[in-house]
């Protein structure tokens, strides 16, 4: 669809009794991507270049045992806010809401040439917000809460997966990679693959290199460590 769709003020009213509205993904844009994706796009998924990103909350389950589920709630609210607001003022939008984690995609649906370098300047500046997180422990004693974040770009599937329940998300070996990218790192830490970091090097020249064994993936994946 090559139509503008209001979705705030008067002109969004008209809309928002067909049931378009505001979508939770990112709020500059419409839910016709998450309802209609067969109608706009003319079929069940597409292939799009993307750069996805994992983040999550580094040593999750030792928090919810040891601290107060009240305390263990408002932290994630934080940490989700902190990951929204990065990656919504890059373009990107947040996927899913994965327990202590969050997944998301750029280039799809706003379309951005950069959005290699959008998702690395959204990690960096989500550890950045992330970084003066705590959390109440048992004892009352406030702990750091750490976070770790994987990046990795190429051809995804994204768009209705499912046909009696059915999801608007976006599958494929690279979400499988930053997945676990994300998992190998260490809190305060944005791992990218090497294809993400060569058109990020010129911005970080003293990256750690680091070889990464990770589960599922047969062959040990080349990774780059940045920080901000």
């Amino acid at each position: 669809m090559h139509v503008p769709i209001p979705i705030r003020g008067v002109l969004a009213l008209p809309f928002k009794l067909a049931g378009v509205r505001i979508s939770r993904m990112n709020p500059n844009l419409c839910t016709l991507c998450e309802t209609k994706f067969r109608s706009v796009k003319k079929a069940q998924q597409v292939t799009v270049p993307a750069t996805v990103l994992f983040a999550d909350v580094r040593g999750y389950t030792s928090l919810s045992e040891e601290a107060n589920a009240s305390d263990v709630t408002t932290m994630l609210g934080e940490f989700y806010d902190h990951c929204s607001a990065a990656v919504w003022e890059r373009d990107g939008i947040v996927n899913k809401l994965i327990g202590d984690a969050i997944f998301a995609i750029f280039n799809f649906p706003i379309r951005r040439s950069d959005h290699v370098q959008q998702a690395v300047l959204s990690g960096i500046e989500l550890q950045r917000r992330c970084r003066a997180m705590k959390t109440a422990m048992a004892g009352g004693a406030d702990v750091p809460v750490g976070v770790g974040v994987g990046v990795h770009t190429g051809d995804v599937t994204i768009g209705e997966i499912g046909t009696t329940i059915k999801d608007f998300t976006a599958i494929g070996e690279v979400v499988n990679l930053a997945a676990r990218l994300q998992g190998a790192s260490l809190p305060g830490e944005v791992v990218v693959t090497e294809g993400v970091y060569r058109q990020v090097a010129r911005d970080f020249p003293g990256a750690e290199r680091r070889e990464c064994t990770l589960k599922g993936i047969a062959r040990p994946v080349t990774a780059y460590v940045l920080r901000g």
